[in-house]
């Protein structure tokens, strides 16, 4: 019984998409062969006429596992934002969409450029596939909620859960001590919408398409600068310029070495190129070079006193605060990138992820009233 419940809504919605495309579903093509039959049976001379190959009625069901990356890149516009949102490469994603148009038989997007947009049938088809998946994912919502304890489940990247998240969530705990935490840390974005996920912490470029969906809050702009230790800018090596600045130890992520196109842009525009190119000038080559692959691991080694690296003022305004890093020059650099706060949209209410939320802001609002130099 609980097998047929689950394919009892699959028929229904099959149904409903075929429908909503203005195509007959299985059941009328069974109907229609049988009323050709019976005429051909009463007049062997009377041929009922076959459409083109290209224009006959598909049967061949839809694979829910498309419909999110459909959903996705239709919310988005982009074939590349939905990957990123997704944690897919952009060509699996295309290659989802190109099945999930084989099967219902029409183009649902229109390609211009590196943008898209959908077609006439593909906004109908998308309204139908948001209600199914809306419906779905409330009924998971009501379902977790119902088990156990309240809670929470967060996503971020690893180094602002490390240098800013965890060091604070003790704060919370003692002032919800009923309320659990979960959370979970990614290099790529995770799907709010249908992964789990209550809410997200995210720096994004600002024409990012995810900068601005619903449901996502700005919080404050990036800018980056060199910072390194007070023992080492008193070292005698005189790092108050940008001529001295290479005479030293350059800490980096080794990631802007290996990481893909899209993600090695992001990094080298947070790093010692994006700084140099935000300046307006060539980046000159240091003493040596030692790189980690996080920016936690990056500040620590700066805070060591193993050279200089390019802080993330998003990331290390008590630091720069409490004088554990210093700046030893005066430029700072806007990175392009902003944070943010993301929830999922449509979503339940629960008063766990509202006190959650409302701790964010009032945490992320502190943190920016540090005054630095």
């Amino acid at each position: 019984m609980e097998g047929s419940g689950r394919h009892g809504f699959e028929t229904d919605f099959i149904l409903h998409v075929h429908r909503s495309l203005g195509r007959p579903n299985a059941s009328e093509q069974r109907n229609s062969r049988t009323l050709i039959m019976q005429k051909t049976n009463a007049s062997e001379t009377a041929v009922a006429p076959r459409p083109p190959l290209a224009t006959r009625p598909r049967s061949r069901q839809v694979d829910a596992g498309n419909l999110r990356g459909f959903e996705a890149a239709a919310r988005l516009g982009s074939f590349t934002a939905a990957a990123e949102a997704l944690a897919l490469t952009q060509s699996a994603l295309s290659r989802q969409i190109q099945t999930l148009e084989a099967s219902v038989g029409v183009p649902l997007f229109l390609r211009e450029g590196p943008r898209v947009r959908l077609s006439p049938a593909g906004e109908q088809f998308a309204a139908v596939v948001r209600q199914a998946l809306h419906s779905l994912d409330a009924a998971v919502d009501g379902l977790r909620a119902s088990q156990g304890r309240p809670k929470v489940q967060l996503t971020t990247f690893a180094s602002l859960a490390s240098q800013w998240l965890i060091p604070r969530l003790g704060e919370f705990q003692a002032v919800y001590p009923d309320i659990d935490i979960a959370v979970e840390t990614f290099d790529s974005l995770s799907d709010l919408e249908h992964g789990g996920i209550d809410i997200a912490i995210r720096r994004l470029r600002r024409d990012n398409p995810l900068a601005q969906a619903a449901g996502t809050t700005y919080l404050f702009g990036e800018q980056i600068t060199p910072v390194c230790s007070p023992a080492l800018a008193q070292s005698g090596r005189a790092l108050t310029s940008l001529e001295t600045l290479p005479r030293c130890v350059w800490i980096d992520d080794v990631r802007i070495h290996s990481a893909p196109p899209i993600a090695r842009a992001n990094l080298q525009a947070l790093s010692w190129g994006g700084w140099y190119a935000g300046l307006g000038l060539p980046q000159p080559e240091p003493l040596r070079w030692l790189r980690f692959n996080y920016t936690y691991q990056v500040i620590q080694a700066a805070v060591a006193g193993q050279g200089v690296a390019m802080g993330q003022i998003g990331l290390i305004r008590d630091l720069l605060a409490a004088g554990t890093l210093v700046t030893p020059v005066a430029q700072r650099v806007d990175a392009g990138y902003g944070y943010y706060l993301a929830t999922r949209t449509g979503a339940r209410p629960r008063p766990e992820v509202q006190a959650m939320l409302d701790w964010l802001q009032q945490q992320f609002a502190a943190w920016q009233a540090i005054a630095i130099d």
